[in-house]
């Protein structure tokens, strides 16, 4: 036993030493680690700091792009206050030309033609040069002034001698309209003062100026150049004419209009309407005054074109639009309207809308038709209701009585078209004719597909699809119809 110990403790020796060279090992490789994740750190250091000077940069950029931004928009508006200023400049500067005839020229200028009127015959003078006669200036904003009115102004003018004719009115209460001065002994205008420049004397005047006025030529021009914006608007005043022409000598005369409103302007849309009630009502007692019977003359809009022969009654609520002509004994509405239509003596149209189309003498339209452009319905003919046709013709007493349509199609004479039938004139690319001959019988619900001609006396049954020529006097029947029979001639043509 006693020999064993020696070695135990050489053992346990050995293990000691080599648990220390461990320990040894270990610690190397943690300090080299160390080292590593240090520098590892200082490099992230060098980017973080890196990362954040590009940061400031940017902000620098930022920061002089926004202020660049900044001055774009003030420099912007400034433009925009730039612009608005030059567009109100430039409507202040707005000129229309003239026109040239023999004996009358015509300038015509809008609601602030008073203040304008120098620029605008100023501009008129290139159109003018060379004519010598008179120049007749109005504001387009008067539609009420009778044709009678422009007549006698012209007349007056003429037979004076004046250099210039105005277009007066007496007001009970003249507004802001400028006053007409006249010399007490000649009874010719001395002046027009423009409202805001008028005197309390002066706006007490009940004359006031229309803008109307008859000037001669050349001299209206010459006068021109001596006007200028010496008022209280800064303006150039037409106005100013008329002591122009005084102080050369010249006199200025005045027609009065026999009505306030022949003169009245429009400044917006309740005064439009105003005017419109007047200018219809003017309309509808011309044409009673010509033998027409209105209804309802509050509930009938006739534009002012029309033709309307005497004798011929229009129902209430009936519009009559331009370009439309209607003869004598014809009947008209309730509930019509008429676009650019020519109605025959004794045509008849009820509840009805005719667009571009003649109805011949005794045919008749309605009730809830409608006729597109191009139509033409023959003496005794007659279309019923919820019926719509274009570009068709139909044939003298021919019937197309209920609900259908018929584009592109001529019929003949005595015709029958039966409820529900339809054309079908368009393939999806172009529109085809449909001819139906005389005395044609054409059953209810039919479809005639075009290009398609159905003979003289031909009949096709109801329910057809017609999609090829029937022959006349045959029997067609089915979908797609085919000939069954012929046909035996009724005694009356309208009647199968």
């Amino acid at each position: 036993m006693k020999g064993q110990f020696p070695i135990l403790t050489v053992l346990l020796a050995l293990g000691a030493a080599a648990s220390g060279c461990n320990l040894a090992v270990s610690r190397e490789a943690y300090d080299k680690d160390l080292a590593a994740m240090r520098g590892q750190q200082e490099q992230i250091e060098a980017q973080k700091s890196s990362l954040n000077d590009q940061l400031q940069a940017c902000e620098a950029r930022y920061k002089a792009k926004n202020d660049e931004l900044s001055t774009c928009i003030r420099d912007k508006m400034a433009a925009a206050d730039s612009f608005k200023a030059c567009d109100q400049k430039l409507e202040k500067m707005s000129k229309i030309g003239g026109n040239c005839a023999r004996d009358l020229a015509t300038c015509q200028i809008d609601s602030d033609g008073l203040k304008k009127a120098k620029l605008e015959l100023t501009a008129a003078r290139e159109a003018l040069q060379g004519f010598v006669g008179t120049v007749f200036v109005n504001c387009v904003d008067v539609p009420l002034m009778p044709a009678a009115l422009i007549s006698a102004m012209l007349h007056a003018h003429h037979a004076s001698g004046h250099a210039a004719t105005l277009l007066t009115a007496r007001l009970d209460d003249p507004a802001m309209y400028g006053r007409i001065v006249r010399n007490k002994k000649t009874d010719t205008v001395e002046r027009i003062v423009e409202f805001r420049d008028a005197s309390a004397e002066q706006r007490a005047l009940h004359e006031i100026n229309s803008g109307t006025y008859c000037f001669q030529a050349p001299l209206i021009f010459q006068i021109l150049d001596e006007i200028t914006p010496d008022n209280d608007q800064g303006e150039y005043y037409l106005t100013d004419v008329v002591e122009r022409l005084i102080a050369h000598g010249e006199q200025v005369g005045a027609v009065v209009a026999p009505e306030e409103s022949m003169v009245a302007g429009i400044n917006d849309r309740a005064q439009l309407a105003e005017a419109e009630v007047r200018l219809r009502h003017a309309i509808r007692h011309r044409h009673m005054l010509n033998g027409v019977t209105l209804v309802d003359p509050a509930t009938t809009f006739i534009d002012g074109d029309v033709e309307i022969g005497s004798d011929t009654v229009i129902g209430p609520f009936t519009m009559i639009h331009a370009g439309t002509r209607i003869g004598q004994h014809c009947i008209v509405g309730p509930y019509s309207q008429l676009f650019a239509a020519i109605l025959e003596d004794g045509a008849e149209v009820d509840s009805s809308r005719i667009e571009k189309s003649i109805i011949r003498s005794g045919a008749k339209v309605g009730p809830f038709s409608r006729l597109r452009a191009g139509c033409d319905i023959a003496p005794g003919a007659e279309v019923g209701n919820f019926s719509e046709m274009k570009n068709t013709k139909v044939g003298p007493r021919s019937k197309v009585h209920h609900l259908g349509y018929l584009g592109d199609t001529t019929l003949g004479e005595a015709v029958n078209i039966g409820a529900g039938t339809i054309t079908c004139n368009y393939d999806g690319k172009k529109k085809h004719p449909t001819r139906l001959g005389d005395n044609v019988f054409i059953g209810s619900g039919n479809l005639l597909v075009a290009p398609v001609t159905v003979g003289d006396n031909a009949l096709t049954g109801a329910g057809s699809v017609v999609t090829h020529d029937v022959p006349a006097g045959k029997v067609a029947y089915g979908v797609p119809a085919r000939v069954i029979r012929d046909r035996e001639t009724p005694k009356d043509p309208n009647t199968a």
